[in-house]
């Protein structure tokens, strides 16, 4: 048979050309619809997730969804995998016996919108709702106008919550009141029983308590006649039901406190009648009217001092000891007949002042309420004063049953932390039997008590070493725990001219044997004594594999690290950006055993408090983080959210770590984000943000939202940007140098390695210390088509003098001590403050620049924008400043027109400079101040 090779070369040929064009048809069915760019209008729509909790039984979990603008909702999940939704729920808490879910409504957004529109007060804007789902019936009941709710830790048969008195009622003919308006300083107290769903309510209580284990509640009931007011105080048994009235008298019922279970209770109690009201401490038990047991005049207190009704009051566990707080006793202020305008009204600054005039205004409110803790021992009917105008801060341990406690004094300290930013303080154990007062150590900021109280534990910087000394007055010789071991306990990667700071501690064992001590890497175990050889509990896995250990708590009760059991640890490795967990046990020595590890970050993890289920999130640059429930283990992992479906509609960032040389020599990390649909053929804007180091931020998300001060990632790589964040390392005194060698460097072997970067179309953005290093890099390079520095420290020699307003405190330590790395005083290193100080070189600018400074800064002062933005007006450099009025540093998250409106601008700054579009009317003639709120230029 003759073969007609013609014939069968067509036939092939055809074949080999269907399978080509089916090829074709798959990949492009492989990519699926068609994905558009982000907007700025997209970014209401989508969504948050937080405030995660799992019940007890770890059967039911919630979690609120909301968009950033709209109303939200609260999602319970069951591990039948069955979803339920509550319009506008949040802040939700499980009945310690998994048989309800008690939350607030919120009110719908229109209604709040329509009250702020029509200029309601705030005390009487619309308010929550209470919502309670009992499970087995199924039933949800609502109360409006709540105040607040609160649930025992156990044997929560009632819920107890209070709602803003019900407005009084008007006569229709006359207008008036039908009764007397109710009182503004009480409230409704309603206990709900969960069994079956009945009420109780009680009328003008002022103040009430639910004791932790769910035995009682106290409340006191405030009346007022013409004359004097009276209270009187009931306690409310929650297994008979049973209201029982402990105390009546005329004056004023405050701090009411009960034990664990309910048992003892305590109050502060007043007669007076004048503002500045005196209080004497009254204590109760069962069967029993409660005494006064101390007032102004009592054995112990400090002469002019009584019970202050701002000190927290609680009993200790075991329920022997009380403790409240104590003050000066306020004296009647005298009455005032000067006018206003007669009064002198001014700060006056002392050199001798321990903190500046600005400071101590900031601190105002909390100084007049500032209390000194005191103890009652009930059995032995003593009271005795533990801190006082010295050691002015003591911490109790063991929930308050421990015989002693650690207080310090940072008085001596406290005029020189306005130049080292350092807060160091003296340390004392203080017995609670006698109030007496031990120095342990002195000069030191890291220092730490045991649970047990057997030893204080403390960093010496000095050698870089952890020292421990025990609480027994017998033995009082200093033990070093680190100084032999060849690893660094400090952060190795420190580069600011102070003291590194320590890695820290991970906790102790639970009789106060072993303190765990973390260096870069591993796990320590060490004898606070000295006695014992200290033992690596991760066997140096994480050192030998790049890889950082860090203890996981899953109970928050639990004040020791239990040795006997499998914790858990979280896991992160330096080289692969991996993150996950392993188990270990602390009395084991061997390797942690490996549970989970990808590239993603994990976090918020909980666990039931009686099951073994954990939730948890992990996220990537395109792993929105979503809720997922597992074991123990992590196996059986499932994810029980679905935040944001609507993402696979957009084009989506993909992120890679470069490496490369920077121009001292160093080797340095970054991070590059591509749009998903890199086209090799275009050429791509390029915007370089950093701020320090962020390669380790790989696998964080970045949902579409507006900015409060910085580019949004996603939104930008959406809208065909690269984006470009280096890792900054820094030379003490050098710190513009420091980012120019590592920014500018790294741009450069971006623009040599990757073609489809446009060297020409180039930008710079950073916030705050990002800020400042934009304004400076500007000085120094012309590579770059335009930048945009938010709060930006244009001129060191005058920062440094200035005030953070928030704080009040003055910014001399940031420029000597920390993130500004001068490392030394404006006349110790004067050209170094010039040097680094963009001002200075204003001249040299040619890139244009767009700023946000805002007239509320409470961080880096509003007069260095300023500063600069004169300096460049006057030299006819392009220059904008965005200042918004009364908002802080960073926008406030829940400013959204403002957030709105700066993306729009730093978008259409970009757009323009980098993208050649229309430069906005709001660049070309800027926006009058007749014209404010008005026209916005767009």
């Amino acid at each position: 048979m003759d073969f007609n090779w013609k014939s069968v070369k067509g036939m092939v040929m055809r074949k080999i050309t269907a399978i080509f064009f089916c090829f074709i048809s798959i990949g492009l069915f492989a990519q699926g619809p068609h994905k558009k760019a982000l907007s700025i209008e997209d970014f209401e729509k989508w969504n948050t997730l937080k405030n995660y909790s799992i019940s007890n039984d770890g059967k039911i979990v919630a979690f609120e969804q909301s968009p950033q603008q709209g109303d939200g909702m609260l999602v319970v999940v069951s591990e039948k995998k069955q979803t339920d939704t509550i319009p506008r729920g949040y802040n939700a808490q499980f009945g310690p016996e998994n048989d309800f879910l008690a939350f607030h409504i919120k009110q719908p957004e229109s209604t709040i919108r329509k009250a702020k529109r029509a200029k309601t007060k705030k005390e009487d804007m619309p308010g929550d709702s209470l919502g309670i789902w009992t499970f087995n019936s199924g039933n949800m009941v609502k109360f409006s106008r709540l105040k607040s709710f609160q649930v025992p830790e156990e044997n929560a048969k009632w819920i107890a919550f209070s709602l803003e008195p019900e407005p009084a009622s008007k006569d229709s003919a006359s207008n008036q009141p039908k009764e007397k308006q109710k009182q503004k300083d009480v409230e409704d107290l309603i206990l709900f029983r969960v069994a079956t769903s009945d009420t109780m309510m009680f009328r003008n209580v002022s103040e009430w308590f639910y004791a932790r284990k769910g035995a009682a509640i106290y409340f006191n009931r405030q009346v007022k006649d013409s004359t004097d007011t009276f209270s009187s105080l009931y306690s409310f048994d929650t297994s008979s039901g049973e209201v029982t009235q402990l105390f009546n008298a005329k004056g004023w019922v405050k701090k009411i406190t009960a034990g664990e279970t309910g048992e003892e209770y305590a109050f502060l109690f007043s007669q007076d009648t004048i503002k500045e009201k005196v209080y004497s401490l009254y204590l109760g038990e069962p069967d029993k009217s409660p005494e006064m047991k101390l007032d102004r005049y009592s054995r112990g207190i400090p002469v002019g001092w009584s019970p202050s009704e701002n000190g927290n009051m609680y009993f200790s566990e075991d329920r022997t000891k009380l403790f409240f707080g104590t003050a000066e006793s306020p004296e009647p202020a005298e009455k005032d007949t000067l006018l206003e305008d007669e009064k002198p009204k001014l700060d006056i600054w002392n050199w001798q002042d321990l903190k500046l005039q600005p400071q101590q205004k900031v601190e105002l409110e909390k100084e007049k309420k500032r209390t000194y803790l005191a103890v009652y021992h009930l059995e032995l009917g003593r009271f005795i004063q533990l801190a006082d105008l010295q050691v002015r801060n003591i911490t109790t341990i063991q929930k308050g049953n421990g015989e002693i406690a650690l207080g310090y004094n940072e008085q001596p300290y406290l005029r020189e932390t306005s130049w080292t930013g350092k807060q160091c303080r003296d340390y004392y154990v203080v017995d609670i039997q006698s109030g007496i007062k031990r120095e342990i150590v002195d000069k030191k900021s890291f220092v730490r008590i045991s649970p047990q109280g057997k030893y204080v534990l403390w960093y010496e910087p000095s050698d870089s070493s952890y020292y421990a000394r025990s609480t027994d007055i017998n033995n009082l010789e200093a033990v070093p725990l680190t100084k032999m071991i060849p690893v660094s306990f400090f952060d190795e990667r420190n580069d600011k001219p102070t003291d590194p700071n320590p890695y820290g501690i991970a906790g102790w064992s639970e009789d106060d044997r072993f303190v765990y001590i973390y260096d870069r890497y591993d796990i320590w175990k060490i004898d606070p004594s000295g006695e014992r050889v200290p033992a690596n509990i991760t066997k140096a896995f994480g050192r030998r594999n790049e890889t950082r250990f860090r203890y996981v708590s899953l109970d928050p009760d639990l004040k020791y690290i239990p040795s006997n059991e499998t914790v858990l640890l979280n896991a992160f490795d330096e080289r692969t950006m991996s993150n996950g967990f392993f188990s270990v046990r602390f009395n084991a020595l061997k390797e942690p055993d490996l549970l989970t590890m990808e590239r993603v970050h994990f976090s918020n993890v909980k666990k039931a408090k009686k099951a073994d289920k954990l939730i948890w999130t992990k996220e990537s640059a395109r792993i929105f983080p979503d809720v997922w429930i597992s074991d123990l283990d992590f196996d059986h992992a499932r994810k029980i959210s679905d935040a944001n479906p609507q993402q696979e509609q957009y084009i989506w960032p993909k992120v890679q770590i470069v490496e490369w040389l920077s121009f001292s020599g160093e080797k340095l990390k970054g991070l590059l984000y591509l749009p998903e649909n890199l086209d090799f053929a275009k050429k791509y804007p390029l915007i370089v943000y950093f701020y320090e180091r962020n390669t380790e931020n790989i696998h964080r998300h970045q949902h579409p939202a507006p900015s409060r001060s910085v580019i949004n990632k996603t939104f930008y790589t959406s809208n065909d940007y690269i984006v470009f964040v280096p890792d900054i390392t820094y030379k003490t005194g050098y710190p513009g140098q420091s980012a120019y060698d590592a920014i500018v460097s790294g741009t450069q072997y971006l623009v040599n390695s990757y073609p489809y970067i446009n060297e020409k179309k180039m930008a710079l953005q950073g916030q705050s210390w990002g800020g400042y290093q934009t304004a400076y890099l500007i000085t120094k390079t012309n590579l770059y088509a335009a930048a945009m520095a938010g709060a930006p420290v244009s001129n060191m020699t005058s920062a440094y003098g200035g005030i953070r307003w928030q704080s009040g405190m003055s910014r001399m330590f940031q420029y000597e001590q920390s993130q500004s790395r001068i490392g030394g005083t404006l006349w110790e290193k004067p050209l170094h403050y010039i040097e680094n100080s963009p001002l200075f070189f204003a001249p040299d600018i040619k890139t244009p620049l767009l700023m946000m400074h805002n007239d509320n800064d409470g961080a880096v002062p509003w007069y260095q924008g300023i500063e600069l933005f004169v300096a460049l007006r006057r030299l006819d450099k392009p220059v904008w400043m965005l200042t918004y009025n009364n908002e802080p540093h960073n926008l406030k998250a829940t400013s959204w027109g403002n957030r709105i409106d700066l993306s729009k601008r730093m978008f259409g700054f970009f757009n323009h400079y980098l993208k050649g579009h229309p430069a906005p009317a709001w660049m070309e003639k800027g926006i009058p101040a007749l014209e404010k709120g008005e026209d916005l230029g767009y």
